[in-house]
């Protein structure tokens, strides 16, 4: 092999070697966008006992709760300042929606051990979707 040919064979692995990064890190930045949505939670077992049943919903709360919170700012930051205004408005009113949506859903069982059980699947359903909501609003 002569000193040409290993110049061009060095520029042909550089070249895939750049190609695959492109590709990795196009890869590893569409699942930054993406990490709420495919974020898992450990699945409750749902032969605890209710105390302990609600206990660990509420844990999965807490991670959909970290989500929103995070995926807003990243939204936050890619609006104008009517924008910002806009949304921030809207989230207080869907925080107002979601706490009465949710005592409404415990009124039901009020005074019944699963009242807290039946809150805090609320509170995470409404708080997962409004996730995958503002999830939306980061996609081209």
């Amino acid at each position: 092999m002569t000193r040409d040919d290993t110049g061009g064979l060095a520029r042909l692995l550089w070249a895939r070697q750049a190609r695959r990064m492109k590709y990795a890190f196009l890869l590893v930045a569409c699942l930054g966008l993406a990490a709420p949505a495919l974020a898992q939670t450990e699945p409750c077992d749902p032969n605890l006992p209710q105390v302990d049943l609600t206990a660990c919903r509420a844990e999965q709360l807490q991670t959909w709760d970290r989500m929103l919170n995070q995926i807003y700012q990243r939204v936050i930051g890619t609006l104008d300042d009517v924008q910002e205004e806009n949304l921030r408005e809207a989230q207080r009113a869907w925080i107002t929606y979601r706490d009465l949506t949710c005592g409404m859903e415990r009124a039901r069982y009020e005074g019944g051990s699963i009242a807290p059980l039946v809150e805090v699947l609320c509170l995470t359903r409404l708080t997962e979707r409004r996730t995958r909501d503002l999830e939306d609003y980061m996609r081209p």
